[in-house]
This record gives structure tokens, sequence and C-alpha cells, in this order.
């Protein structure tokens, strides 16, 4: 049965629709984007904008959890939100629309899938390649970011430092506030953390209560092209992250 989309918890898009419908017919940049009105906190150097990934499935198997959108993926993210406005789209069908064209989007997705490939994912989902989730077979998926919406460090894209998430009250409270609810409302999914510092995230949902460790796959490396240390990275920890896949498709099935 094909999950229904709603909308995430805390999700902002019922207000934010008729600015995205009103943005130029043309290619979009962050001069387009990085405006007060889809300007949302600012804390020192940080700043942190809204974005159009607000889908939630809560049947999906499977969240794959980001750090924070850059600003490629905003460019991508509200150009197919307004051409799914402009083309009449329900709310629903937008926002499959976006995370389709723009989740982690571009080498990300792809380095992302041929490690989920290489780790067994499809087998316990009863897909042939990871590359499904993000078209036909998307209902089996959840995704989102520790830091829900981009933020931005002296304008350029957030990595995690300067400060660490931990350190920043704003940031802090996106994480126990927006993704808490958010992997709470996906209660039966396996949580797949991108990268060490998204498992800092987690691992503070863990200490609060408010996650069970036991529905997270640790150790997969951030997917990005600029992470120098990914390939050694996976190398050192494919065969724990194969053992915990196959050991979460026999619980899911018993």
């Amino acid at each position: 049965m094909q999950s229904v989309t709603r909308l995430a918890p805390n999700a902002m898009w019922d207000r934010m629709a008729p600015l995205v419908r009103a943005l130029p017919k043309r290619t979009l940049g962050p001069s387009d984007l990085l405006v007060p009105q889809f300007s949302l906190a600012q804390e020192g150097r940080l700043h942190v904008y809204w974005i159009p990934f607000e889908r939630l499935n809560a049947d999906a198997r499977l969240v794959i959890v980001g750090l924070t959108p850059g600003i490629g993926q905003m460019e991508e993210a509200f150009t197919a939100a307004r051409d799914a406005l402009l083309r009449g789209m329900s709310t629903e069908a937008a926002l499959d629309h976006i995370d389709r064209v723009a989740s982690f989007a571009g080498a990300m997705r792809t380095n992302m899938v041929t490690m989920l490939d290489s780790i067994g994912l499809p087998g316990a989902l009863g897909i042939s390649s990871s590359r499904e989730l993000f078209g036909s077979r998307d209902s089996l998926v959840h995704t989102t970011s520790a830091l829900r919406y981009p933020v931005l460090r002296d304008g350029n894209n957030y990595s995690g430092t300067g400060p660490r998430v931990a350190a920043s009250p704003l940031l802090r409270s996106y994480v126990t506030t927006t993704l808490a609810a958010e992997l709470e409302a996906v209660p039966k999914a396996l949580v797949l953390p991108l990268g060490k510092a998204v498992e800092g995230c987690l691992r503070m949902l863990i200490d609060l209560g408010r996650l069970d460790e036991t529905r997270c796959l640790f150790g997969f490396p951030h997917p990005s092209g600029g992470n120098g240390h990914r390939l050694r990275q996976f190398r050192e920890n494919e065969a724990m992250l194969r053992r915990e896949i196959q050991g979460w498709s026999v619980r899911v099935q018993s």
C-alpha cells in the first residue's frame, strides 16, 4: 500500500508556498533565496533559512538524515517547488516532487546509492537498487536533516563546526524540537545518519531519551565528494554496516 505524504512537524509550507510561487521564472540563485522572507533565525555568524523540504512519510522503513541542506540543494528544491506550484500540483504531489528532484541531489546521491547497495540495503527492503528510493519506491524512505533548514556560517554552507551543533543554543534547539518530533513521527524506520556530525546530533537525542539507539545505523560516512576520508571510512565500516543491516532486516521480519 502506498504511503500518504503528510507535512512534517513544525512545517511552514502553507505560509511559504505563496512566496515560492512568486519567485522569478528563471534559474534561481542565492540572491533570490537568501532574502528576508525566507530567513528564519540568526545567532552570531550563523543564519538559518527556510527550504521546502517538509514532506513526511510516516510509514517509511528508512530515514536518511543529513546535517543540513546546502545552497545548491536550496536552489534545486526551490526551483522544483516553484515549478510544482505553477503546474497546479497539490501539496502532497508537490512535496513528493521536490524530494525526488532535490533531496541529496547530485554526486552525494550517487555516492550514497553505491554505498547503500554495497551494504545490502536493497535486499533488506526488497528492491533492486537504493536508487529506487529517490524514484518509484520513495514510499520506503523519509529524507531529512538534523538541521532541517539550511544553516549558513558567514554566508557559506555550515559543516558542523565553528560552532559545533551542541555548542549552539539555536542549532541544538532544531535538533531537540524539529528533528526529535520528525523521528518520533516515523517510528518504525531504521535511522541512517550521514557522517559523524549527524551521529552526534542523534546521540544527543538518545541521551535525552527521545530516540532509541537500536534504531540507528552508526558508522556510515558522509557521502559528499568533499569528504576526502569517505572511501577509507566506508571500507573500515562496511562489514559492520552489512551485519547491522542484516540484523535489522531480521528484526523487522520477525
